[in-house]
C-alpha cells in the first residue's frame, strides 16, 4: 500500500466508518479499510469489533435455511478472548436444528501480506449440553491485536411455529449487522421488534415476501449492578407462525386453497397446550395424589394445606435444571421419576393441589435474561420460558415455584419477579398482572453504651423481611454465625474487638429472622470519641461508580429499610458534631431516603429510612439515583464526635 492511499483511506476512516464497511462482506475477501480500522468512534474503549454480520434466511420447502456470517477485529490484548467461539443450536429427538457448511479462519497483515490461518473440521467440537441442545466450539489460531476473525455456517430450522430471528448487539460494539428474511407466499408471521433501531428501521423491501434489517454503529453490552439481564433490552427481531395456506386443487381444478390461522387469541395459545396429553395429565389427573403424597389433611385449614403440599413436592421432587414451558412426559411418569423440568414439576404441584380441592392455574411468564423487557399484548408464544403457578386462598393469590425447597410458599425466584404472566383458564386466558404483596427491607437498631469510659458497646438487632430474609436464607442460619461473610455483612468496619455472638430467631409463618449480636471497641480515655451510628447493609461500596447508564436499574423488588441508633452522650464527654438532617426523593419518586438526628435528655436518637417504590429504574434517571446512593452512603459514614472534656487543674500557688 503507497503512503498517499494510506492517507486517503485514514481519513475516509475517520470520517465515516459506516461508510468504509457499507459494502457487504464475503467471506475470505477483505478491504484495507478492516486493516487499518484501530478504535470504534462510538465506543474507544472497546478491545474487540464486530466489522459486520449478517443472516440470510430463506425457506427450503418447511425448513428455514439461514446463512450467517460474522467478522470481528481484535483492537486491544484483552480481546483476544473473541478467539473462543461457541454455536448453540437445539437438536432434540427429530434433529430440528442443524449447523452445517462451518469455515472458520484467521486473518493477519504481516509486513504488509496477507496471512490466512484456516480451521480444519477436526477444529470444531461438538458437545452435548443436555436437554436436546448441542454445541459447537472451536477456537482461532494465531490471534493477535489486529488479526481479523472470519466465520461463516448454514443453519437448518424445522420449528417454523417459532422463528429465532436475530439479536443485533453483541457484547462488542457492531458497525453493522444485517438480518434478511424471505417468506413463501403461503405462509404468513408477526413480527415482535424490540429495540429503538429496530423498531424505526423501515425493513419493507421491493421483494414480495422479503425483509430485511441493516443496522449500523450498535454499542456492546456489558453487565451493570443491579441490572445483569441486560439481554432484555436489546435490539432484536424474532418471528411467530400467524398462519398458512393449504394448496389443493379439484378433480375439475378448481383451487381449494384453505387459509389457517394460528393464535388469533390468548384461548387459542392455552388450546395448543392444553390438547397435548402430557399436559391434559396434569391438568385432570387420574392418580389421586392424596394416596402419593401421604398427607393428614384431617382438620388442616386451606392455606396450611397448599404449605404442606407445596413442601412435599419442593422436598420430593428433583428439579433437572431445565427450564420448559411444557411437559415432555405425563404425571405419572413424573410421579414414578420424582425428577422432572420445571413446567413438569410446577404442574405437578397443580395437580396435587387441585386433587384436594384447591384452585390452582398454569401461569406462564418470561423471566428476566430471557431477552424480552415487556410481553407483547398478543399470543406470541416464543415470549415465555418458565412455568409457574398461582393459586387463590381466602381471597388472597399466591404464585409458586416448587423447583428450590429453599424458597417459601408464596416467593418466586428473584429472576421471576416480572410484571406480568399468560393466566391459562379454561376459558378467557389472557395476560395478567403479577404483583408482589411481600413486605421487604432490613430493620435495623443500633444500642450504643459507653462503659467504665474505656469501652464502646453496641448491641445490634437487625430483623430481615420478606424478600431480603428468603434471599439470605443461606447466610442467615445459625450455623453461619462464625463465617466471614456474615461478620461482612452485619458488623460495622470501625468495630475492632470483632468477636461477637450471634443470636437467630426465625418465623417461618412471616417469613422473617432476627439476628442480634453484640461488638465492642477499646477507647483512648485522652482522645475525643467518634461513633458511626448504624452500618449501612445495602451499597456499601456504592455500586453505581460509572458516570452514564446504558440499561435501567432493577432492584428486583419493593422494600423499605428502616435504621435507627440510640446513645447516650457519655460522662465526661461533650456532643460536639453530628450529621446534618437529610430527606431526599428522585425526581420520579421511585426512591427516598430521610436522616434525622435528635438529641433528647442527653441521648442522641439517629432514625434513618430508605425506601424503594418503584425496583425499575430507568437509565435516565440514573444521574439522580447515583448522586442520591452517593449521599446515602457518605452520610452513614459521617460520625457523631463527643469531645473530651477538659478537667481543670488549680495552679500551685507560689507562695506556698
Amino acid at each position: 500500500m503507497t503512503f498517499s492511499k494510506f492517507k486517503i483511506g485514514l481519513l475516509i476512516l475517520l470520517i465515516s466508518p459506516n461508510f468504509l464497511f457499507s459494502q457487504e462482506m464475503r467471506f475470505g475477501k477483505y478491504s484495507d479499510a478492516e486493516f487499518i480500522y484501530n478504535e470504534v468512534a462510538f465506543e474507544p474503549e472497546a478491545d474487540a469489533v464486530v466489522l459486520q454480520e449478517s443472516s440470510y434466511n430463506m425457506f427450503q420447502g418447511v425448513v428455514l435455511e439461514s446463512k450467517i456470517h460474522r467478522r470481528i477485529k481484535v483492537l486491544k490484548e484483552s480481546g483476544k478472548e473473541q478467539a473462543n467461539v461457541t454455536l448453540k443450536y437445539y437438536k432434540g429427538n427429530d434433529k430440528i436444528q442443524d449447523i452445517y457448511k462451518l469455515k472458520a479462519q484467521t486473518v493477519n497483515l504481516v509486513n504488509k501480506e496477507i496471512q490466512i490461518e484456516k480451521l480444519s473440521k477436526s477444529d470444531f467440537y461438538e458437545v452435548d449440553a443436555g436437554n436436546g441442545w448441542m454445541e459447537i466450539r472451536f477456537t482461532f489460531p494465531q490471534v493477535q491485536v489486529g488479526s481479523i476473525i472470519d466465520f461463516t455456517y448454514v443453519k437448518a430450522d424445522k420449528s417454523i411455529l417459532s422463528i429465532d430471528g436475530w439479536v443485533f448487539q453483541n457484547e462488542i460494539p457492531t458497525l453493522k449487522s444485517i438480518y434478511d428474511i424471505t417468506f413463501p407466499d403461503f405462509i404468513w408471521y408477526k413480527s415482535l421488534k424490540q429495540g429503538i433501531k429496530t423498531i424505526s428501521h423501515d425493513f419493507k423491501t421491493k421483494t414480495k415476501g422479503n425483509f430485511r434489517w441493516e443496522l449500523d454503529s450498535l454499542k456492546g453490552f456489558t453487565a451493570e449492578p443491579y441490572m445483569a439481564h441486560f439481554q432484555d433490552y436489546l435490539e432484536k427481531v424474532s418471528f411467530q407462525l400467524e398462519g398458512y395456506e393449504f394448496r389443493q386443487q379439484d378433480s375439475f381444478g378448481t383451487d381449494l386453497n384453505q387459509y389457517k390461522s394460528l393464535f388469533d387469541t390468548w384461548q387459542d395459545l392455552t388450546d395448543f397446550f392444553a390438547d397435548r396429553l402430557e399436559f391434559k395429565s396434569y391438568m385432570s389427573p387420574k392418580k389421586k395424589t392424596r394416596e402419593i403424597t401421604g398427607l393428614d389433611t384431617e382438620g388442616t385449614d386451606t392455606l396450611q394445606l397448599a404449605k404442606d403440599i407445596y413442601k412435599h413436592v419442593s422436598n420430593e421432587y428433583n428439579y433437572s435444571g431445565f427450564s420448559a414451558i411444557a411437559p415432555s412426559k405425563n404425571f405419572s411418569e413424573t410421579i414414578a421419576s420424582k425428577n422432572g423440568n420445571r413446567a413438569e414439576i410446577n404442574l405437578s404441584l397443580l395437580a396435587h393441589l387441585r386433587n384436594h380441592g384447591i384452585i390452582a392455574y398454569p401461569v406462564l411468564i418470561s423471566s428476566k435474561g430471557n431477552g424480552r423487557s415487556d410481553l407483547v399484548p398478543f399470543p406470541f408464544v416464543d415470549q415465555f420460558n418458565q412455568l409457574i403457578v398461582v393459586t387463590s386462598i381466602a381471597n388472597k393469590v399466591y404464585y409458586l415455584d416448587a423447583t428450590d425447597s429453599s424458597i417459601p410458599f408464596g416467593y418466586l425466584p428473584s429472576q421471576f419477579l416480572v410484571n406480568q404472566g399468560f393466566l391459562m383458564l379454561e376459558e378467557n386466558s389472557g395476560l395478567i398482572d403479577i404483583q408482589s404483596h411481600h413486605s421487604s427491607g432490613y430493620y435495623v437498631f443500633d444500642n450504643i453504651l459507653i462503659e467504665d469510659e474505656s469501652s464502646l458497646k453496641r448491641e445490634t438487632a437487625v430483623k430481615a423481611m420478606g424478600f431480603d430474609g428468603v434471599y439470605n436464607t443461606g447466610l442467615f442460619k445459625a450455623e453461619n454465625s462464625s463465617s466471614a461473610a456474615l461478620k461482612e455483612k452485619l458488623i460495622t468496619y470501625q468495630q475492632e474487638n470483632l468477636n461477637p455472638v450471634f443470636t437467630f430467631e426465625e418465623n417461618p409463618k412471616s417469613n422473617f429472622t432476627i439476628i442480634k449480636y453484640t461488638t465492642t471497641k477499646d477507647l483512648d480515655e485522652s482522645q475525643n470519641l467518634y461513633v458511626n451510628p448504624f452500618q449501612l447493609l445495602r451499597w456499601e461500596p456504592n455500586p453505581f461508580v460509572r458516570s452514564t447508564r446504558t440499561f435501567p436499574i432493577d432492584f428486583d423488588y419493593l422494600f423499605t429499610d428502616r435504621y435507627g441508633a440510640k446513645i447516650e452522650i457519655p460522662d465526661g464527654y461533650t456532643l460536639d458534631d453530628y450529621p446534618e438532617d437529610v430527606s431526599m426523593t428522585l425526581p420520579s419518586g421511585a426512591m427516598s431516603f430521610s436522616f434525622k438526628v435528635n438529641i433528647i435528655n442527653g441521648t442522641a436518637i439517629i432514625n434513618s429510612i430508605i425506601s424503594v417504590s418503584n425496583p425499575l429504574i430507568g437509565p435516565q434517571e440514573y444521574p439522580d439515583l447515583k448522586y442520591l446512593i452517593d449521599i446515602i452512603s457518605s452520610k452513614f459514614k459521617e460520625p457523631l464526635v463527643f469531645v473530651k472534656n477538659q478537667t481543670l487543674v488549680p495552679e500551685s500557688n507560689p507562695a506556698e
